[in-house]
């Protein structure tokens, strides 16, 4: 084939220099963190830390999240995006080198990765936001979900590549390396970003934060389809996510051959993420919120084969349906509130979107834990499955939510007044 036809073939937004380097970027910290993920919770535990201080390590990231996602908002639409994410990248660079060279030393202790965690998830407050809205301006709102899921495969082939190659760090020399790589890994982001043209942001000079924070809750108010979909996020996370990852291992002990069993799931599961994304390159559906709140029913078919015990490979298939369902959800999802929410508000309403979406979280997790000790797992799977497929239905009866049709390279977007309806 010829050098011109593999062009030909080439996904578009792929020809664009500047989806390219953030491509790059986020490809490369997205190893750099899969592979810092693992090597910090055995580093953790070399250095004497307990289970308990492993959840107060990792708790400490999320709570910076619920704090100050809506500042990072308002930073957003305020301050070059671009800016912002390169800031965030070299603080994430630092804590990460700073833990490093405590591990290689031997002066690592818990309470530093409780400020790194910290330190951390400040920069991520202000980071999402701020990349969310970057990335029209970037690849253009026409080609939102090819992007979306070509950023995704990666993420997904980092999640599957980066704990082999630590785990190997971690068998041969100390954890400390694979935290190192991380760090060199988001400098090499920010330098990457930094080469990208600058964002402003369009709020205007002079309102106070409190007023722009407010700015962006009528915003995000005022969209009856970003509302309701961040709901049914908000629902998912405290039922079906929990009941995934609280109860599949502890089902699989159950049912089949215990951690063996879970992680043959989770690389299908990973597999299904991946093929997903490839599938999303040419599949753009024409009422994307009806699709992705559909999508995310196939779910439905591996909670089940998880409570019935099925086989393990029946399990390991629909794990694999379920992640690529998941996957579609997410990237038609993020492509088409990129492609309809107008740039001069878009980091702010994105803010409200995953603070809405994840602050239910931690508490699905303890209840589901909770409930399940008490009843079984049976009963709240079933009671997940259940909730799940009433959200999905009365999703998808809302005129609102059949409004919203996809970006097209040409004709304007979606009208206001209809998408609010």
């Amino acid at each position: 084939m010829t050098k011109g036809a593999d062009v030909a073939r080439m996904p578009e937004v792929l020809r664009q220099r500047g989806f390219r380097l953030l491509f790059a970027a986020r490809s490369t910290s997205a190893l750099g963190t899969a592979m810092a993920d693992l090597a910090a919770t055995f580093a953790i535990l070399r250095i004497g830390g307990s289970a308990g201080d492993l959840g107060l390590v990792f708790a400490a990231g999320t709570l910076p999240g619920l704090v100050l996602t809506l500042v990072g908002g308002v930073a957003g639409d305020r301050w070059d995006r671009r800016r912002i994410l390169v800031l965030t990248n070299l603080t994430s660079a630092l804590v990460q080198a700073t833990l490093a060279t405590l591990l290689l030393t031997g002066h690592a202790a818990v309470w530093q990765f409780v400020v790194g965690q910290v330190v951390g998830g400040i920069a991520f407050a202000f980071a999402w936001p701020a990349g969310v809205a970057l990335f029209p301006t970037v690849v253009g709102r026409a080609h939102l979900q090819a992007a979306n899921s070509l950023v995704g495969m990666a993420s997904n082939v980092a999640e599957i590549a980066g704990p082999p190659v630590a785990g190997i760090l971690l068998a041969v020399s100390s954890p400390g390396w694979a935290l190192a790589a991380d760090a060199l890994s988001f400098v090499a982001a920010a330098l990457l970003i930094s080469r990208l043209p600058r964002s402003e942001g369009t709020v205007v000079a002079g309102r106070s934060l409190w007023g722009d924070i407010r700015g962006g809750w009528r915003e995000f108010a005022s969209r009856r389809w970003v509302w309701l979909m961040v709901a049914s996020f908000a629902s998912y996370q405290a039922t079906v996510l929990p009941a995934i990852f609280v109860l599949g291992p502890v089902l699989a002990v159950q049912h089949l051959h215990g951690a063996t069993s879970w992680a043959v799931v989770l690389s299908a599961r990973a597999v299904g993420a991946v093929l997903a994304g490839l599938v999303l390159l040419r599949w753009r559906p024409r009422r994307p919120l009806v699709a992705s709140t559909l999508v995310i029913l196939l779910d439905v078919p591996f909670l089940a084969a998880l409570a019935l015990g099925l086989p393990l490979a029946a399990v390991a298939m629909a794990g694999a349906l379920s992640s690529a369902g998941v996957v579609a959800a997410d990237t038609v999802w993020e492509s088409t509130f990129q492609a309809n929410v107008p740039d001069d508000v878009l980091s702010r309403v994105s803010s409200y979107e995953s603070l809405g979406s994840i602050m239910i979280n931690p508490l699905g997790f303890a209840l589901v834990g909770a409930v399940a000790a008490a009843l079984g797992a049976g009963p709240v799977i079933t009671a997940a499955i259940g909730g799940q497929v009433l959200v999905r239905l009365l999703l998808v009866a809302s005129p609102s939510l059949r409004a919203v049709r996809r970006a097209e390279p040409h004709p304007p977007l979606v009208e206001e007044s209809l998408a609010g309806s």
